[in-house]
C-alpha cells in the first residue's frame, strides 16, 4: 500500500511540477525557454485533464485546476512577451 501511495505522489508531482517549470520559463526570452514551455505546458494541460477526468467523481476539477491554468498562463505568456510593443504616435 505505501508503494501505491508512493507511485501516486511521483505522478502528481511530475503534473504539477512541469506546470511550476513551464510557468517559470515562460518569463524568459530565450528560445530555448520557449521551447521548454510550450513542450511542459502542454504536458502540463494533458496531464491536468487525464487527472480532472481520472477523479471527476470525486476533488478531479479542484486538483487538475492548477495544472491545467499554469499550463494555459505560460503559453499565453510567451505569446505575449513575443509581441512587439505599439509605437506611440
Amino acid at each position: 500500500m505505501e508503494s501505491l501511495v508512493l507511485l501516486v505522489t511521483v505522478i502528481l508531482l511530475a503534473v504539477y511540477g512541469s506546470g511550476f517549470i513551464a510557468f517559470i520559463s515562460s518569463w524568459f526570452r530565450n528560445r530555448v525557454s520557449e521551447i521548454a514551455t510550450y513542450v511542459l505546458s502542454t504536458i502540463s494541460i494533458l496531464s491536468g485533464a487525464l487527472v480532472g477526468i481520472s477523479l471527476r467523481e470525486g476533488n478531479g476539477f479542484f486538483v487538475a485546476l492548477l495544472p491545467i491554468s499554469l499550463g494555459i498562463f505560460s503559453v499565453w505568456n510567451v505569446k505575449r512577451r513575443k509581441q512587439i510593443p505599439a509605437e506611440p504616435s
